[in-house]
């Protein structure tokens, strides 16, 4: 009797061992597999790169170069939002809805339409009101602040005080501010505009690698400004700071011009 409990149980343990030895084959081929897909992935986010860095020097013969650049370099934060995407193990945070926007274009030099697929949506009318509020020589209004409503951007808040502008940005936000500064000394008074993309500390890796492309699609809308600033820390949003990069930046660029602080 005692033997076939032995024989009964050495069985037993024969057959978790070969389930245990199948599992950790079966372990090993998907993380070799993974690997390959990662591998690959680098491989081809460093293709797309190098492609990216080749057209944007095309756009020295091209006729609409600021169009050019700013499509390509969507196409290359998309990219690079994908692969952070891989990278992480997540899933794309990103919800498709009615506000997603299909953009077409045709470049000069170019025979064909490449469509890139925006899943942030724009609250429109409310932007475009905010941005001429703050442009308005009529408007108290001295800045606006937008923000993600899911994956809708909105303007989240408008007024006149510096102060409260800077209580709007929190550790875990992503946001837009868009800003309307009193420059110039008593002989000579001008007002300059400066646009604002807000990344705080906590916010995840893969919402940072969407931020860009977010930018590019919030900048249809808000396009005049002297400098454009990119910010982390709440030291940062400080009225001096702002003044001083638009003093360096001189005339106003109308978008083109990117100054970090």
């Amino acid at each position: 009797m005692e033997n076939v409990d032995i024989c009964h149980v050495e069985s037993s343990f024969k057959t978790l061992e070969d389930r245990f030895i199948k599992l950790s084959e079966s372990q090993s081929l998907i993380s070799n597999k993974f690997e390959v897909v990662n591998k690959n992935v680098e491989e081809f986010r460093r293709t797309v790169t190098q492609l990216s860095e080749k057209i944007i020097a095309l756009e020295e013969v091209a006729t609409d170069r600021k169009k050019l650049k700013n499509e390509i370099r969507s196409l290359k934060n998309r990219i690079d939002e994908l692969y952070a995407i891989v990278k992480e193990g997540k899933e794309d945070e990103s919800i498709a809805s009615d506000d997603a926007q299909d953009v077409e274009s045709c470049h000069s030099g170019f025979s064909c339409s490449s469509k890139v697929t925006m899943t942030t949506g724009l609250d429109r009318d409310t932007i475009r009101a905010a941005y001429e509020d703050v442009r308005s020589d009529n408007s108290p209004t001295e800045w606006a602040v937008f923000k993600f409503d899911g994956a809708r951007i909105v303007c989240s808040a408008r007024g006149s005080d510096f102060t409260e502008f800077r209580t709007q940005f929190s550790d875990d936000d992503r946001a837009f501010g868009y800003l309307r500064l009193q420059m110039g000394d008593e002989m000579s008074k001008r007002k300059k505009f400066m646009f604002m993309t807000w990344v705080g500390p906590n916010v995840s890796v893969i919402n940072r690698a969407k931020m860009s492309t977010d930018k590019a699609i919030i900048k249809d809308i808000i396009s005049n400004f002297a400098v454009e600033l990119q910010l982390e820390n709440q030291s940062e949003i400080d009225i001096d700071q702002f003044k001083d990069a638009l003093n360096r930046a001189g005339g106003a660029n109308y978008g083109t011009g990117i100054r970090d602080l």
